[in-house]
């Protein structure tokens, strides 16, 4: 059973609302469109009725713990109560949270995993949700839902917590006179530029000797934690807006992000995944704009290193999709964002019958533009030279709805509050002709939107 109670919303905003309601472990779901600060939907959840902790293959739900051979095909058989159902909102009951990097490792053999270093940080992680509320900024409504789907409790419980909802969104608190306070953080990294660049290097030769085309080498950023997190968000989202833009509390552990990049989204039968690769800095001023976007548009390396990375999203997606569905309806176009302009592709196809959503992001997990190719070997020699779980970067963050429809985002240019220190990870392409400085710069670059909010 579902409840649906709308509310007029033209005095409300998404941070408003956030901060009103009184709910445990919340999350935010936005997204600016490319053309506007803001999407037409944002997405507030809270009081999850289920948490799902998963380290390798051991499950934790709601604090009992047992081993299961697929962490994942078991997240989904709890998430997706229906099937085939059309879907009449934006998002609806399901669970928002993350498929980390490592993950992957259950399912192929990547050799020795290094040791996860950040105590307690889950592999991946999900809060299931009945109590939400979508904000249509377009009609300047509010849509307050709840549903039992996976407690089945009874529709007066349900309409008490519409009521509460309600009566929390109208009513104002002193939070709302307090400034936004983000202090500076220092930032130390787990490698150094001369390692690196030696990194690349080493890449490099691989290359030339045949081991792989492509790789993608991260760094690491960790510095103490002492603000508020949600005001660091809202400084986030003011200087960085983005497609994907998402603060999720799970406790100890909080995702905020400003991803460019839609890893994979699944609505009814059709699949989605957006590669992006070939990225340049804004310019100063127009002109330096549009000569940076024609340069980037010829840049051979980029070029090649996007075409690559088009072919394995629709290796990628023809791995679930109905044969002779898979095509390309955007190409090779330029996408602007705050610090950064990039390249940009979509991938679609329409799922085959009997696989689901959780089978379209096993089958693109993790992304080539954050991995490389072929993706297998590339993602060995990443363990190997990198020697750190990647943890929630470069893996999934998003939702999944209990009919069986998802959207995650790839958890780039985000950061991780783990027991009061922020990660912040990024990473560069290397090809045969990387220049080293340049990659290492370019890890700076985009890392730049979040070591900069504090500033």
């Amino acid at each position: 059973m579902r409840l649906v109670k709308k509310m007029q919303a033209d005095t409300i905003t998404a941070i408003l609302a956030y901060e009103r309601l009184d709910g445990k472990n919340k999350a935010l779901l936005e997204g600016a469109a490319r053309d506007a600060d803001v999407g037409r939907y944002s997405i507030i959840a809270m009081d999850p009725v289920h948490e799902i902790a998963i380290h390798g293959t051991r499950f934790v739900m709601d604090g009992v713990e047992r081993t299961v051979t697929d962490p994942l095909l078991e997240l989904d058989r709890l998430i997706r109560t229906e099937s085939g159902a059309e879907s009449v909102l934006p998002f609806e009951a399901g669970a928002i949270g993350y498929v980390g990097y490592d993950t992957i490792a259950l399912y192929e053999d990547l050799g020795e995993m290094p040791i996860e270093t950040r105590d307690g940080l889950a592999d991946s992680h999900f809060m299931l949700y009945e109590s939400f509320l979508i904000m249509d900024h377009q009609a300047e409504e509010i849509m307050l839902v709840q549903d039992n789907c996976y407690t089945g409790r009874a529709e007066s419980e349900m309409e008490r917590a519409m009521m509460l909802m309600r009566e929390q969104l109208v009513t104002p608190n002193e939070w709302e006179l307090r400034d936004v306070m983000v202090a500076p953080m220092e930032y130390a990294s787990n490698t150094t530029k001369s390692e690196y660049m030696a990194l690349v290097e080493r890449a490099k030769a691989h290359i030339r000797d045949g081991d792989f085309f492509q790789i993608v080498l991260s760094q690491r950023l960790e510095a103490k934690f002492t603000g508020d997190a949600f005001d660091y968000y809202r400084k986030l989202r003011l200087l960085n807006p983005s497609p994907y833009l998402f603060f999720v509390d799970f406790g100890e552990t909080k995702l905020i992000g400003s991803s460019p990049e839609s890893l994979v989204s699944v609505t009814g039968d059709v699949v989605v995944t957006n590669p992006i690769a070939g990225t340049r800095r804004r310019g100063e001023t127009k002109q330096e704009d549009e000569r940076l976007a024609d340069e980037l548009l010829h840049d051979e390396k980029e070029l090649a290193e996007h075409r690559m990375l088009v072919d394995l999203g629709r290796n990628d997606i023809g791995k679930v999709a109905v044969t002779g569905t898979v095509r390309v309806p955007v190409y090779l176009t330029i996408e602007r964002y705050r610090f950064l302009m990039h390249l940009v592709s979509v991938v679609e196809g329409q799922l085959k019958p009997g696989l689901t959503a959780m089978d379209a992001l096993k089958s693109v997990l993790p992304a080539g533009t954050v991995s490389g190719a072929p993706k297998i070997r590339a993602m060995e020699r990443i363990y190997e030279w990198e020697n750190v779980k990647r943890g929630p970067y470069a893996g999934a963050v998003g939702y999944l709805t209990h009919r069986g429809d998802c959207d995650f985002a790839l958890a780039i240019r985000t950061m991780v509050l783990h027991n009061g220190t922020a990660y912040v990870q990024a990473g560069a392409g290397v090809v045969y002709d990387s220049d080293p400085e340049s990659e290492y710069l370019e890890t700076l670059q985009k890392a730049k939107a979040l070591l900069e909010v504090g500033k």
